[in-house]
């Protein structure tokens, strides 16, 4: 048994697998033989069978069978199992050394209902589906309950044919998803190769309540409306004899408005009646399910609680090579080395661990598919032949957007610390970072670590003092620490949240917390939500949307309320039902004159301008005089970069336009004092209206 065409001297190999069986004496040559090889990740890497010649070639007592990788040859321990049209099982256990050496153990036999019976027999009776269930990556649990739940109908056929016992298949299921999007698909494949009775019907929560609707649930209606009969509230009818597996996913809208509603519908069609329900959602979803709705732990086993996992070195390889081919990329052999040495060095930096398959899709599609499209361009101008397609050479495969650590907690504590300022912010954000980073290493050691805490945070503070920026960054920080699932910032604020006649502000709530799901909502101005001289203000509703996501232990969001401090204050005080939601308080102090100038200074380091010494001075003296006199309207960095950009700039035009000059670096660099005074004399912040901040019960 050898790889064909191995080289010593690479790791990773592209290829065939020739395996050469000689028959023993007690196993005839005449019967038909199937064989399948795994992974240790039980992974079905190829199968063959004695009937197709492309593949096996009998040769007196021998068979020889030609195996080949979707993606390529990883070293680490494989099995083949060889089944016989009897059923007879056999194991062969091989290890794929490091330099391409192959080492294979002799054949054990295996019994009947083992896991090697099950993985050559009943899970492999719908061999294509099982094929790509096997081989998505994360699936681990998933795979582990495929196979007892094969052995269990193995079983309860035997019961069923002996004692006449009939017992009930239904598979009640909690998939915690990294990836909800391929959930769907999963569910489908695994009740396929596990034979859970009845028709797939997969249910998105978040259509079964439209609150701007004079029929809210009319889609909740209709979602059953094929089930006969009607004695319920809402006219949904109860199940007859034809049962389903009901797949629900987008759990998180099952905690909002209607969500009691639906559940209470959920559960008149299941459990009992031969139904199976499968629920789709993140830890945070399906605890907050349970720990609301208690009857339905029962229905839940614990073997049935399955996670899609973090995938492995050897998976986020085979899914590289697997979407590459989707994509139709084809790469050279030495392509195919350095990608794997480029993805196991990006893993093993902690850089793409926590990758999901959307993640290696859009790596494809933004680095690599532009690389094949000028190799192609450039083949053209080469005049080489079009019929033939090219491939991509090591030097397109760019590591730099696998290993950037622009995503990651080292990368962006840094930003956070090169920002002028927020001294005791950054103090409270590396200890916050530090704990939560301590928590995920005692994990790792498989130490117990309980962690409900919120993360909420409130910051107050004028304009422009550097709250945005800062929400940017935690959403990153929370991201790499594995609290957020995206890391990204949503803003909203009054005008975004409510609406203007009853039921549209918990549609808006909806829609913008489904978005905000896995990212930062940072909103702005947030003590204009709640007036409590006026019942009808529609911003106790969008308050009401925001107290069930902060209800939520760890809700895959985080909310960020920002506005004046006193304001602010006002709001926790007025509502009882913010307490205590919001642990961090995070106050933004206004920038001294010094800070201001380092902010200046900084902005126009970056675009290659330079203050002479007199025009630094002067600029450092009107920035005092501006902070010296400004009020609470004073809007900080953002009025000195519009100082910058608007006014110091522009007024170096104007003095360049009017002077004689020759096209010198030097010239269309120097900032001079006629540059600052004249921008002064349009952004000095005296000068300027104030506009009033809204109030605590402003009314849109």
């Amino acid at each position: 048994m050898q790889p064909e065409g191995s080289s010593n001297s690479l790791v990773y190999h592209a290829g065939n697998l020739i395996v050469v069986i000689t028959l023993d004496r007690s196993m005839k040559v005449s019967d038909s033989y199937s064989f399948f090889l795994y992974n240790s990740q039980l992974m079905l890497i190829d199968d063959a069978e004695t009937g197709d010649s492309k593949k096996v070639e009998r040769t007196g007592r021998s068979l020889k069978m030609t195996m080949a990788t979707p993606s390529v040859w990883i070293p680490g321990n494989y099995f083949l199992l060889m089944r016989s049209g009897k059923g007879n099982i056999q194991r062969f256990d091989i290890e794929l050394g490091e330099c391409g050496n192959l080492s294979i153990k002799p054949p054990r036999v295996c019994k009947k209902m083992s896991a090697e019976d099950i993985l050559s027999g009943s899970l492999c009776n719908n061999l294509n589906l099982w094929r790509r269930l096997s081989r998505r990556p994360g699936l681990q649990q998933l795979k582990a309950w495929a196979l007892n739940r094969c052995q269990e109908n193995e079983v309860n056929e035997m019961r069923r044919l002996l004692l006449g016992d009939d017992p009930e298949h239904t598979a009640n299921l909690l998939l915690t998803a990294r990836s909800e999007r391929r959930m769907p698909t999963t569910v489908m494949l695994l009740k396929m190769t596990t034979a859970i009775p009845g028709e797939l019907k997969s249910v998105n929560c978040s259509e079964l309540f439209n609150p701007s609707s004079s029929d809210p649930y009319e889609k909740l209606r209709s979602t059953f409306s094929d089930l006969t009969s009607s004695d319920n509230i809402l006219q949904i009818s109860l199940p007859t004899a034809k049962n389903f597996v009901f797949s629900y996913d987008h759990l998180n809208s099952l905690f909002d408005t209607g969500g009691k509603v639906i559940i209470k519908e959920m559960m008149r069609h299941w459990p009992g009646n031969g139904n199976s329900c499968i629920l789709i959602g993140t830890q945070q979803e399906l605890d907050t399910l349970l720990e609301q709705n208690p009857s339905l732990q029962q229905h839940f086993p614990r073997e049935n609680r399955l996670c899609e996992e973090l995938y492995s070195q050897e998976e986020m390889i085979h899914l590289f090579f697997s979407e590459t081919d989707i994509a139709k990329l084809r790469l050279t052999a030495e392509a195919k080395y350095h990608a794997c040495r480029m993805l196991i060095d990006a893993y093993q930096q902690g850089q793409i661990c926590q990758w999901t398959a959307d993640d290696m899709r859009r790596y494809i599609k933004e680095v690599l598919e532009p690389a094949y499209l000028q190799n192609t361009v450039a083949c053209i101008k080469n005049g080489q032949q079009t019929d033939v397609i090219p491939l991509l050479q090591p030097s397109d495969l760019d590591a730099a957007p696998l290993l950037s650590p622009s995503t990651s907690l080292d990368e962006a504590m840094k930003e956070l610390n090169a920002m002028v300022g927020l001294d005791t912010i950054k103090k409270s954000i590396i200890t916050l970072s530090n704990r939560m980073r301590f928590y995920a290493e005692r994990r790792q050691l498989g130490l117990s670590t309980t962690d409900d805490a919120s993360y909420h945070a409130i910051f107050t503070g004028n304009p422009g003092t550097g709250k945005t920026t800062v929400a940017k960054l935690l959403g990153r920080i929370y991201h790499s620490l594995g609290l957020l699932s995206r890391g990204e910032v949503i803003c909203a604020d009054r005008s975004t949240m409510i609406g203007r006649y009853i039921g549209e502000t918990e549609e808006i709530m909806k829609h913008l917390l489904q978005e905000a799901r896995g990212n930062v909502l940072f909103v702005d101005e947030a003590y204009t939500l709640y007036n409590k001289n006026d019942d009808k203000d529609f911003g106790r509703h969008a308050i009401e949307a925001l107290l069930d996501v902060l209800s939520q232990r760890r809700p895959d969001m985080l909310i960020v309320f920002a506005g004046y401090q006193e304001e602010m204050d006002q709001l926790m005080t007025m509502n009882p039902g913010l307490q205590g939601r919001f642990p961090y308080k995070f106050c933004f102090n206004d920038y001294n004159a010094t800070e201001l100038m380092q902010i200046a200074e900084e902005s126009l380091r970056k675009d290659q301008y330079e203050l002479t010494a007199e025009a630094h001075n002067l600029l450092l003296r009107k920035i005092g005089e501006a902070t010296a006199s400004s009020d609470e309207h004073f809007s900080n960095a953002r009025w000195i970069g519009q100082l910058v950009r608007n006014g110091i700039i522009p007024a170096m035009a104007d003095r360049m336009s009017k002077t004689p000059h020759t096209l010198e670096r030097s010239f269309y660099q120097r900032i001079e004092c006629s540059d600052i005074q004249a921008a002064f004399e349009q952004f000095s912040p005296r000068s300027k209206e104030m506009h009033q901040r809204r109030a605590i019960g402003f009314c849109a």
